[in-house]
């Protein structure tokens, strides 16, 4: 896994997140794991694929899931994680994988971004085939956590 891809997910979710009203977003803790993501609750898988293939996950608690499908919708209270707010959080999952893709693809590594996946009350989500970086982003305190497992 190279750390070129990494810094892109960060400046992509520190730019789209306050399009949404959040008004702090902090980069937690960085790690290496191999392969398995444990699950919080919720996690959204985006493939990619061209010269370089994997998924990007972005994994959170159902509590987590709601304050920001709630933004996605403009504030609309969300009591249930119903279809509309999993379509919110996936639309989220898109449009920050897709600005990574941007940048990516800007610095000469050519991504498709397949359409998000949202899965929920599975113990864990395999990433990739050998190691990933998962990065800590936290958003007015909910912590978010974004994996990433891409291979030349």
């Amino acid at each position: 896994m190279d750390v070129r891809y990494v810094n892109p997910f960060i400046a992509a979710a520190s730019s789209v997140v306050p399009q949404l009203g959040f008004k702090n977003i902090a980069r937690g803790k960085v790690y290496t794991k191999d392969q398995i993501l444990e699950s919080l609750g919720v996690t959204v898988q985006v493939g990619m694929a061209s010269n370089v293939n994997g998924n990007v996950v972005f994994n959170m608690t159902e509590d987590a899931a709601k304050r920001l499908s709630s933004a996605m919708m403009m504030g609309m209270p969300v009591e249930r994680f119903d279809e509309v707010a999993q379509s919110a959080i996936c639309e989220l999952a898109n449009m920050i994988t897709s600005t990574a893709a941007t940048a990516l693809n800007q610095n000469g590594i050519q991504l498709r971004v397949a359409p998000p996946r949202l899965v929920q009350g599975v113990p864990a989500v395999q990433i990739c085939n050998s190691s990933f970086i998962g990065i800590e982003m936290i958003i007015d305190e909910l912590p978010i956590e974004i994996g990433i497992g891409l291979n030349e």
